[in-house]
C-alpha cells in the first residue's frame, strides 16, 4: 500500500491546483484574440448590412430605370400625339379658310343673283306696263276700226 503523508498530499493537491490554473490560463483566449474576434464579427455584420444595402440599392436602381424607360415611352407617345394634333389643327384651319372663301363666294353669287332678280323684276314690270299700254292701244285701234266699219256700212 502506498504511503501517504501530509506533505505529499499537499504537494499533490498543489500540483493539481496549479495544473488546473495553468490549463485554465492556456485555454482562456487572449484579450487580443477576443478583440479581434469581436472586430471580425462587427465587420462581418457591417459587411452584411452594406451588402444588403447594395442589393436594395441595385433593386431600386433597376426599378427606377424601368420607370424612367416607361415614362420615356409615355413622353414619346405624348409627343407623337401632340404632333398629330398640331397637324389636325393645321388641316382644320385650312378647311376653315376654304369654307370661309366658299361662303364669301356664295354670298357674292347670292348678291349677284339678288341684283339679277331685282333687274329682271324691273324689266318684267316694264314689259307688263308696255303690254298693258299696247293692249289699250290695240283696243282703241279695234274701236276705231269698228267705228269706221259701222260708219261705212251706214
Amino acid at each position: 500500500m502506498p504511503h501517504f503523508t501530509w506533505e505529499g498530499t499537499i504537494a499533490l493537491l498543489g500540483a493539481l491546483g496549479l495544473g488546473g490554473v495553468l490549463t485554465a490560463l492556456v485555454q482562456r483566449p487572449s484579450r487580443r484574440a477576443v478583440d479581434a474576434t469581436a472586430a471580425r464579427d462587427e465587420a462581418t455584420g457591417e459587411a452584411a448590412v452594406i451588402a444588403s444595402l447594395a442589393t436594395a440599392f441595385t433593386g431600386t436602381t433597376g426599378a427606377l430605370r424601368e420607370e424612367i424607360d416607361r415614362l420615356q415611352e409615355t413622353l414619346n407617345d405624348l409627343r407623337t400625339r401632340v404632333v398629330e394634333a398640331e397637324a389636325e389643327i393645321r388641316a382644320a384651319a385650312s378647311r376653315e379658310a376654304t369654307l370661309e372663301r366658299m361662303v364669301a363666294d356664295q354670298k357674292s353669287l347670292l348678291a349677284t343673283a339678288h341684283d339679277d332678280v331685282l333687274r329682271l323684276r324691273g324689266e318684267r314690270d316694264a314689259a307688263i306696263e308696255k303690254t298693258i299700254q299696247q293692249e289699250g292701244e290695240i283696243r282703241q285701234l279695234k274701236a276705231v276700226i269698228d267705228a269706221q266699219g259701222r260708219a261705212t256700212t251706214q
